[in-house]
């Protein structure tokens, strides 16, 4: 049992800082929650049983594993996490933890021929350096990148019908296809329904969310662009939507419907989105914002293609 406390330990320790983040202690999109911690998660079995992974180098990688695979799961299933969040955290917590055992096991076999010295219970103290870092992280300015993604596709329509249904979305259930994203927790259109009189829109999605936009744009049959309303859209029912959109990591500046006339029954939407990212980790949130909003947007244009052509 004693070679399973490491685990124990390691588990805990994330899950804690995991509530850190909860209490804005620190912040999930920075350095120290996604590299310094799971660092740590590698250092802290090693450092209370370090005879199990010097004996076996399988221990070293497969012990971290399992820490992290246990951390995400219980936060899952407690709710500090949606399947979405495992999906984003598992890579670098799973890259920097085993590297950080295996690495610390290579240097302690590999000095001098001894490997019964160097890395003590006193180096227990560095468990607490990510409450230092993430307050000193906090206090500094994000990296903020402009982003825009567009993809376009060809309706079998008028351009006047597929207008009409730029506003009130019609009800795409039947027509939106799962990716693999949906299966990852990320949520697909589902219909929306536009005040004239308040010139507003609620756009309704498969997981509860409903964004609150508002029509800041518009030229017939030509250009519809929204802007979403924050503070008045119900995001309750994600945690990853309303930590990411309420923390304004991601700001979404505009989602634009662009209309090209090309033939009486034959009409090119495009559909662009206009953002704007707020990191420590400029790279990692860029790569996953590009990945969910282009297949967003796909399914949705191909959810009103399949939709309008049948009407």
């Amino acid at each position: 049992m004693k070679k399973y406390i490491g685990i124990i330990a390691s588990v805990l320790y994330a899950l804690l800082f995991r509530i850190l983040v909860e209490w804005h202690v620190m912040e999930m999109n920075s350095w120290t929650y996604l590299i310094f911690v799971p660092i740590l998660m590698g250092y802290l079995p090693f450092v209370l049983d370090k005879k199990t992974f010097i004996e076996s180098k399988a221990k070293s990688i497969l012990f971290p594993m399992v820490s992290v695979i246990l951390f995400l799961v219980i936060a899952f299933i407690t709710q500090l996490e949606e399947l979405s969040c495992f999906v984003i955290l598992l890579p670098p917590y799973m890259v920097f933890s085993v590297l950080v055992s295996w690495g610390l096991r290579y240097a302690l076999i590999n000095r001098t021929g001894d490997s019964s010295n160097g890395i003590t219970k006193n180096g227990l103290i560095f468990i607490a350096l990510p409450l230092l870092l993430g307050q000193i992280e906090q206090g500094l300015d994000k990296r903020t990148n402009a982003m825009k993604l567009s993809e376009k596709i060809i309706i079998e329509s008028s351009d006047q019908r597929v207008w009409d249904n730029l506003f009130s979305v019609p009800d795409l259930s039947k027509d939106v296809e799962s990716s693999v994203y949906n299966y990852l927790g990320f949520p697909n259109p589902v219909r929306s329904n536009y005040d004239v009189k308040t010139n507003t829109r609620l756009g309704y999605f498969s997981n509860g969310i409903v964004l609150h936009e508002k029509v800041v744009e518009q030229k017939d049959r030509k250009k519809l662009s929204f802007a979403i309303d924050v503070e008045k859209s119900i995001l309750d029912k994600s945690h990853t939507f309303r930590h990411v959109l309420r923390n304004k990591n991601l700001v979404f500046q505009s989602i634009t419907y662009r209309l090209k006339r090309i033939a009486a029954n034959r009409t090119e939407l495009t559909l662009s989105c206009t953002y704007q990212l707020s990191s420590n980790i400029p790279m990692y949130g860029t790569f996953w914002s590009k990945q969910i909003i282009r297949d967003f947007e796909t399914k949705l244009l191909n959810a009103l293609k399949r939709n309008i052509e049948k009407q």
